[in-house]
């Protein structure tokens, strides 16, 4: 009895002694019902189940960590009540508030006054309703993306209903930036996660000339994890509504395509003199449909076929000009559509090939494409340098068949007048006048008879077969001799009742050689420092065709096979109309190496430089100076021009500077055609651009013209800072005065990025004006709802906009 009387009494003393220390603060840990807890103070109601804590409260629970200054905990229930600086953390999800009342096991309560937040996602208000582990229902809500306080945009609303993961849906939605409040929605549906999801994206402004004020409202489709869509409604307030779609898929890593189409009824284009000039009277002013399409795909197929498509097509041949970031080809002289398929072994070559062209050179926006040659189809097998055997020759073979097509009949009708001592030749027309098409009242003229030394063959067929063979030479360690003798035969058929069949045939020689002269800079100690490799390389061609047998045809020119200088090699322009050596279908109808020396000098700088473990090698100055000498010309009677035109290629590829330029001097019209570009780059994407383009129009044995030439210097800056990008580009013409408009600036563009603070939104401006067209304003919001900034448009993008 006296043992049990003590055993009573030291009990109470411990209990006693426990609950004065709790209530003292001792800082108590203890683990119940899987719960880690930590406190201040701890008090437990074991009868009640019910657990009582007060100052700096921590509870750990199934990967949830709690803190609080207060807290009542019903282990029974499996609900806690936590009071002040309440803050409730997971992997994912971190909730706030100062007042919450949780079910901690099944993971749903109220928080009072709070927000919750997920990655850059925060959605606050002052009762949200946790319905499970990742869904809540909000009063008086604001959502944001932001990380700045306070946020650069937010979205409040009466009630928002949100799931972690997937979206957010909000009533009586109100667009805010900072506190402003600037746009009214009845209901919005925002992403809540950083996936591809079909939705609606931020609309975009425009103001046009002619369009006049536009909104679009695009919506995102993704499809599949494949293919997705973007579909647009853009309603312009002097031409209409239109409907815009752009289909992208992936068929595997390397594969895939993109569909843009586009169409409306333009009521501005209806009432416009380009349009209205070629209409009858009776459709004048009537609402024309108008509508784009642009292609592209790429499939790598097995057993290496690559199929290709290229389309791009239009309802008229103004709506390039109207709507230039569509078609993507405006100032060109045809739309090309393409299809092909191509096999590539490691010796041969094997395609199929056809082009269709749409040509956009006619004053009618609406004229048909009759005229237009197109190339259906074109075979095309090739056989690279491969050695006979285990000897040192090496042959090679090409052979292409070209089908050259028109809806038109198969020659032109043409008439020559001579005009200030010029021969000109030009289609034969009503008017009889050379700009006949600048005329709606002009006509093509078609009198049914093909004239062999006039008229000029627009159709037929070609077959084409070379083979070659070489042998090549060393000489030492640093002199390369290559002599090649290769047979030619082309044969033609035309779509015309006389002289319907052609044939050129010819041998040609040729031997060339080339030395290396290379020097290594740099640090040659250090086996990872940088260094540099410089390489001079002459050759020097000599090309002779000592056998040619070709028919007496206009179609091959009306001299001499001798008349025409190296120098029009490179392409068949209108000048070529009026020459004595004609019009063919392309540049490989002409021959020009007969008896020809090329010399050329070749400077390369190669960097080595090493990333890591890995070395890097990359050209970072090319140099070329190339020209040729025409034997042949020595016995032409008249004018002779053997010297080609001086051709420097300069390619200069730095961290910090960038050029690449083509200058071609022609020494017996001297003056120089030049295409260059040289930009000024830095780490941060600033960039400062000049472009010059010159041509003028090269006839052999004529004078130029420097007052009808193309001389456009193109200036273009970048500046990027952490608030703010800014890019544009102007484009003067040098030959103003001559121009038809007297534009001394072309064309011209501006783009500028504004990122408020926060990293959750751009504000991008885009204001341009394209060459002979429209004025054009962009405004565009990009929200960020992923938490990834949107990256600055490269330097590239403005390329789209003022050409």
């Amino acid at each position: 009895m006296v043992l049990r009387s003590w055993i009573v009494l030291i009990s109470f003393l411990l209990v006693t002694v426990m609950s004065s220390s709790f209530a003292l603060g001792a800082e108590p840990m203890a683990k119940i019902h899987d719960m880690l807890i930590n406190a201040d103070s701890m008090y437990r109601d074991t009868e009640k189940e019910v657990v009582e804590l007060e100052g700096n409260i921590q509870i750990v629970y199934k990967g949830q960590h709690i803190k609080a200054d207060k807290a009542i905990t019903s282990l029974r229930s499996r609900q806690v009540e936590l009071y002040g600086n309440v803050e409730i953390m997971d992997a994912k999800n971190t909730i706030v508030g100062d007042q919450v009342f949780l079910d901690y096991e099944n993971n749903t309560g109220m928080i009072y006054n709070g927000s919750v937040q997920s990655g850059p996602i925060m959605f606050s208000g002052d009762v949200l309703q946790k319905t499970g582990e990742s869904e809540f229902v909000v009063s008086s809500a604001d959502y944001t993306a932001c990380t700045n306080c306070p946020a650069s945009w937010s979205f409040s609303g009466t009630t928002v209903r949100a799931e972690l993961g997937g979206y957010a849906y909000i009533k009586n939605a109100v667009l805010r930036f900072g506190h402003v409040p600037v746009f009214w929605m009845p209901y919005l549906i925002v992403p809540l996660k950083s996936d591809r999801q079909s939705g609606l994206l931020t609309p975009t402004f425009e103001v046009s000339d002619k369009g006049g004020f536009a909104i679009s409202q695009p919506y995102f489709w993704a499809i599949s994890r494949s293919t997705d869509a973007t579909l647009e409604v853009k309603d312009y307030a002097k031409r209409g509504l239109k409907g815009l779609v752009e289909y992208r898929y992936m068929l595997n890593e390397s594969s895939g395509g993109t569909m843009n189409f586009g169409t409306i009824f333009d009521q501005a284009f209806a009432q416009d003199d380009r349009l209205n000039l070629y209409r009858p009277a009776t459709e004048k002013g009537d609402p024309l449909e108008r509508w784009f399409l642009r292609y592209d795909h790429y499939y790598d197929m097995p057993d290496g076929i690559v199929h290709r498509a290229q389309l791009n097509l239009a309802s008229d041949l103004q709506y390039p000009k109207d709507f230039p970031t569509e078609t993507m080809n405006h100032g060109d002289s045809a739309m090309e559509n393409r299809m092909s398929f191509t096999k590539n072994t490691l010796d041969q070559h094997y395609s199929v090939d056809s082009s269709y062209y749409v040509n956009m050179l006619h004053g009618n926006p609406q004229e048909g494409n009759e005229d237009a040659v197109h190339r259906i189809p074109e075979l095309r097998f090739s056989q690279t340098q491969e050695n006979i055997g285990e000897t040192n020759f090496i042959y090679s073979l090409n052979l292409t068949y070209v089908n050259f097509t028109r809806a038109g009949q198969a020659y032109d009708d043409m008439t020559e007048q001579t005009i200030n001592g010029n021969k000109i030749r030009f289609p034969t027309n009503t008017c009889n006048d050379p700009r006949w098409e600048d005329n709606p009242n002009c006509r093509r003229v078609y009198d049914g008879s093909y004239n062999p030394g006039l008229d000029q063959i627009r159709t037929g067929q070609r077959l084409d077969f070379m083979p070659a063979l070489y042998y090549p030479i060393k000489f030492g360690e640093g002199l390369d001799v290559i002599p090649a003798v290769s047979y030619r035969e082309t044969h033609y058929g035309f779509n015309i009742d006389e002289d319907q069949y052609l044939a050129r045939r010819y041998i040609r020689t040729e031997i060339g050689a080339r030395t290396n002269l290379s020097r290594i800079y740099g640090d040659t100690v250090n086996s990872k420092a940088t260094r540099y490799k410089h390489e001079i390389i002459p050759e020097v061609t000599y090309t002779r065709l000592p056998w040619v047998s070709q028919d007496d045809n206009p179609f091959f020119g009306t001299g001499s096979i001798s008349d025409a200088p190296y120098t029009a090699r490179d392409s068949i322009t209108d000048l070529d109309i009026a020459s004595d050596y004609g019009v063919q279908f392309d540049y490989y109808d002409r021959v020009y190496d007969r008896n020809l020396v090329t010399l050329a000098l070749i400077n390369k700088i190669t960097e080595k430089r090493w990333i890591g473990e890995r070395p890097e090698y990359r050209q970072v100055g090319y140099l070329k100076l190339a020209q040729s000498y025409d034997g042949t010309q020595e016995n032409k009677v008249g004018v002779k021009e053997p010297w080609s035109d001086l051709t420097a290629t300069l390619d200069v590829r730095l961290d910090r500077f960038q050029t690449y330029s083509i200058f071609n001097y022609f020494p017996y019209q001297n003056v120089t055609n030049a295409s260059s570009r040289v930009r000024l780059l830095n780490d941060m994407g600033q960039f400062f651009q000049v472009q010059l383009t010159r041509q003028y129009k090269i006839s052999p044995g004529q004078a130029v013209n420097t007052s009808d030439r193309q001389e456009d210097y193109t200036f273009s800056a970048g500046f990027t800072s952490r608030f703010i990008n800014l890019m544009g580009k102007f484009v003067y013409d040098a030959n103003w005065a001559e121009s038809t408009t007297r534009d001394q600036v072309k064309s011209w563009a501006y783009i500028a990025q504004f990122k408020p603070p926060g990293d959750c939104m751009m504000i991008t401006f885009i204001h341009d004006q394209v060459t002979g067209g429209d004025t054009n304003f962009k405004l565009n919001f990009e929200f960020t709802f992923d938490g990834n900034p949107k990256p600055a448009l490269p330097p590239e993008a403005l390329d789209s906009y003022g050409f």
